[in-house]
């Protein structure tokens, strides 16, 4: 029987083509910290856990082998189902609510652990064990630490680490937002073991405190719960004038790290205050507060009412998308040019976000299921529609060019090239309504609570 870390080839041909739907579902990618990974020894990679699915995608598109993923057994209780999650090279972990029979389950897939270790590939679990829908570090389970403990028992000798991984979202369900993942240095476990063999709970407890302070600097945790929402309010729309204070220009002014550091920054900042509140403090988060109230009053986003652009600018984009609707109307070329994009490329378009909200409860599973639900429609529109185009494309194509089948492979590279630039096209006509819809409410008096 394989095992789950051998080499699949269509394991091989699809992982390439999700790790490139993954980096399309998001403005930018960034990764930082890729020499922190081990060039020799085995290690597991432990991210922080904010969404279902995507950490585990974020893990594919930076781990230089294909890792094994552990996730909660529960998930696997139909046979169809468990075949899919092995294929994707996910094993079972049991838990102490899936019974003491099931528990005893573990041993076979630590083996399995040890082995894929032993072979040299990346085994990932989460750190925290469950998702979490906030910028913050949970409390650690023990899972991990086990494993890693008996793991290290039978490599002897072989070293083994534990790589804290911080991955921040700066949007949890909105597709096109920023993902940053910063590697940290990697932990040994070898000098754990003969405290793990004298007394393996102290062992876990000690792994399992210094995986927490080693993972809390490399993300966005913020630590005081009682100002939670004031917080990473102010973290996002104090953030741009900051990063302007601190000499942020130009491209570095919107750069993804730099917004990560930035939030970072302020919440540390705050969180500390919030140790022992003064006046000026709780003033802030007042202020804070009845900012997030007037923005949903207004529903808008705190972060769009920032950081919105001058008036002027608003107008000269606004008149841009005019003249080119203009221009589409009146010229028969651009008027195809674009039917034809729109045609190739219509899911990029559709907010199927705003469907997710309402059909899936568990938030933190949104934003999982929605890039699904849109990777698997594009592959598959992307398809259909290269196929159909490439049967009656020279009949109804020829205002542009009479090039037959061959538009066909034109459809193809359109929809290649509209995935690579749908978040910057998406995100910028969403960045004209929204700044349109912030001047009109300023102009009519509506954001008055604001000043």
């Amino acid at each position: 029987m394989k095992a789950i870390q051998d080499n699949n080839w269509l394991y091989n041909v699809l992982s390439p083509l999700v790790q490139f739907g993954t980096r399309c579902h998001y403005l930018h990618f960034d990764v930082h910290g890729l020499e922190n990974l081990p060039e020799e020894g085995s290690y597991i990679i432990a991210p922080c856990h904010q969404q279902a699915l995507m950490e585990p995608l974020a893990v594919l598109n930076f781990a230089p082998k294909p890792p094994v993923f552990l996730a909660r057994a529960d998930i696997f209780a139909k046979p169809v189902i468990r075949a899919i999650l092995t294929f994707l090279k996910i094993l079972p972990v049991y838990r102490q609510r899936d019974g003491q029979r099931n528990l005893d389950k573990n041993n076979e897939i630590f083996d399995l652990s040890r082995d894929v270790l032993l072979d040299g590939f990346p085994l990932c679990l989460m750190a925290e064990g469950r998702h979490n829908d906030r910028h913050h570090l949970l409390n650690m389970g023990k899972g991990m630490f086990r494993i890693a403990g008996e793991t290290q028992l039978k490599l002897g000798d072989h070293p083994l680490f534990i790589v804290p991984t911080g991955i921040d979202f700066d949007e949890y369900e909105r597709p096109y937002s920023n993902l940053v993942v910063n590697i940290g240095k990697p932990i040994p476990v070898q000098p754990y073991m003969e405290l793990f063999r004298d007394n393996e709970p102290v062992a876990l407890n000690e792994m399992r405190k210094d995986l927490a302070a080693a993972l809390s600097p490399l993300m966005h945790d913020i630590r005081h719960e009682e100002y939670y929402d004031e917080i990473l309010t102010l973290s996002q729309v104090l953030n741009k004038e900051m990063r302007f204070r601190s000499g942020h220009k130009g491209p570095l002014l919107n750069n993804a790290w730099n917004r990560f550091l930035m939030r970072q920054k302020i919440s540390q900042q705050l969180d500390a205050k919030a140790e022992n509140p003064d006046e000026e403090f709780v003033a802030l988060m007042t202020k804070a507060r009845n900012y997030i109230d007037v923005c949903k009053k207004v529903r808008m986003r705190p972060v769009d009412v920032a950081e919105h652009w001058s008036l002027l600018r608003t107008l000269l984009s606004a008149g841009v998308l005019a003249a080119l609707v203009v221009a589409a109307v009146m010229a028969p070329p651009v008027r195809w040019v674009l039917l034809f994009f729109l045609l190739c490329c219509p899911i990029i378009f559709i907010p199927t976000h705003l469907l997710m909200k309402k059909l899936i409860g568990d938030p933190q599973f949104r934003s999982s299921v929605n890039f699904g639900v849109r990777f698997f429609l594009s592959i598959m529109y992307g398809i259909a529609i290269s196929i159909v185009i490439a049967c009656t494309g020279g009949l109804w194509m020829s205002q542009l060019a009479d090039i037959g089948a061959w538009w066909g492979l034109v459809a193809a590279a359109v929809v290649h090239l509209g995935a690579m630039s749908s978040a910057y096209i998406v995100n910028g006509l969403k960045a004209v309504g929204n700044n349109l819809r912030y001047w009109w409410l300023r102009l009519t008096g509506k954001l008055e609570a604001l000043d």
